[in-house]
């Protein structure tokens, strides 16, 4: 291992304790850091040239945007599979072999263990200045500990969606605004028809984190030298209580969201009412069901307490810049570029089907409009509302991936609060496998 890793390793238990410390104050924190720091680079003399790996549709686009307009800058669009189905791979195996690219898409989760393999570089000082023009939860996500490793490019914030025909079949004046009266509702509509559920579980990793990041706690943490695995924590175990009784109960189906063929069977028979996802996943409908346009509405994300407005994100990226790039001014410069230009978030939005971290992008008129498969309803005002209710005490970890494909095994073998233990105990010891010093909090 060489000296360099171990740097970061050790960055990166000591920068998340930081990054517990500044909470939402990521972006503030970052401005102290860079300016204690050395001094920016200066931009290079004479043309520059640059690649961007990625795989969100719409982003060939976006280069070809920025290019027009930058002559002396140009990037060059490499598409790559998914980061999770050998992206990060290819990303990472160039970056070992020096022919890496300068820019990357980089999910929020994935952050962490690209900064533990030394692939992302330290953009703060570069970054800090565009930080404010994104929603809170999305820098703390692109941040740890202070340090910023990615421009934010896109959030998953929660709503729900449900059948308005539906709910007044079976009486359901009003989209339920707790969980409680979730349950509720759920309990009216099997008395009347058993065959009938009122929405999904939570089905993966993915999911269980979007709940969890509801109820404000995180699953990783670190103090001093150690990093502290709490995925066995009171807001996990409560959001694995309440959904192994709807399901013990029968009130919900497993069949998946929006994108799953079960899914889209048993809504089409009328069998199911609602899901719970982020607002990328009205693409599923849209697509899947088009048929039911005019019969689905969204409402926001049901809450623990009533009227505490706390909401949730699943997914969400980045854009990078990698260890070895030369020019990471100019990176930064078109990271932002892609997230913030409004013809380039406007392409993200229609083509990519992305829901912008940018606040100005939040007003794109594409999702200020009322849509029309949601019968007119300006959906788009409740995506923004539910982005900037997502907490900022997540803290994402340097084995996200082990973490999401242990979630969903271990739910796919036995109950929901099963599977806690079991993640809880199998991060402790993959984080070990890292080399980084690990308690089980």
């Amino acid at each position: 291992m060489d000296s360099t890793t171990i740097r970061n390793r050790r960055l990166l238990t000591l920068a998340t304790a930081a990054l517990l410390a500044v909470g939402a104050g990521a972006c503030s924190s970052s401005k102290s850091t860079s300016a204690s720091g050395p001094a920016a680079e200066p931009s290079q003399a004479g043309p520059v040239s640059m690649e961007f790996w990625g795989w969100a549709p719409g982003y060939d686009k976006i280069v070809d945007q920025w290019n027009a307009a930058h002559p002396n800058v140009k990037v060059t669009f490499k598409k790559v599979p998914s980061g999770g189905k050998g992206g990060y791979t290819q990303i990472t195996d160039a970056i070992t072999a020096g022919k890496g690219p300068c820019l990357a898409q980089i999910e929020y989760g994935t952050i962490p263990s690209m900064l533990v393999k030394n692939a992302v570089m330290d953009i703060t000082q570069y970054a800090t200045p565009d930080m404010a023009k994104y929603v809170p939860s999305a820098v703390s996500a692109a941040s740890v500990g202070g340090k910023i490793y990615g421009v934010p490019v896109d959030v998953g914030p929660m709503v729900l969606f449900y059948r308005t025909d539906l709910f007044a079949k079976y009486g359901i004046t009003k989209p339920p605004a707790t969980w409680d009266e979730y349950q509720s509702d759920a309990e009216k509509v099997a008395a009347a028809d058993p065959s009938v559920k009122f929405g999904t579980a939570p089905g993966d990793g993915n999911d269980m984190a979007a709940y969890s990041l509801q109820t404000g706690q995180s699953w990783y943490s670190a103090t001093g030298d150690s990093w502290t695995v709490s995925i066995d924590n009171p807001g996990t175990r409560k959001v694995a209580a309440y959904w192994q009784n709807m399901k013990d109960k029968a009130l919900v189906t497993t069949t998946g969201n929006a994108w799953d063929p079960a899914f889209d069977k048993a809504a089409e028979a009328g069998k199911v009412l609602t899901f719970v996802n982020a607002a990328w996943a009205a693409g599923g409908l849209k697509s899947d069901l088009k048929d039911q346009a005019g019969k689905w509405a969204v409402a926001p994300m049901p809450t623990w307490s009533a009227g505490d407005g706390k909401s949730a994100s699943n997914g969400g990226s980045a854009t990078s810049v990698m260890t070895g790039c030369k020019t990471p001014r100019e990176a930064e410069q078109f990271a932002a570029f892609l997230s913030t230009d409004p013809q380039a978030v406007s392409t993200g939005i229609t083509v990519g089907g992305l829901y912008p971290a940018a606040t100005s992008g939040q007003d794109d008129p594409a999702l200020a409009a009322g849509d029309p498969y949601f019968g007119g309803q300006k959906v788009g005002d409740l995506y923004k509302a539910s982005a900037a209710q997502v907490p900022t005490t997540w803290t994402n970890g340097p084995t996200y991936q082990q973490v999401e494909t242990d979630f969903t095994t271990a739910m796919g073998q036995g109950p929901i609060p099963d599977a806690v233990t079991k993640v809880q105990a199998s991060t402790v010891a993959a984080i070990k496998q890292l080399g980084l010093s690990v308690t089980g909090g």
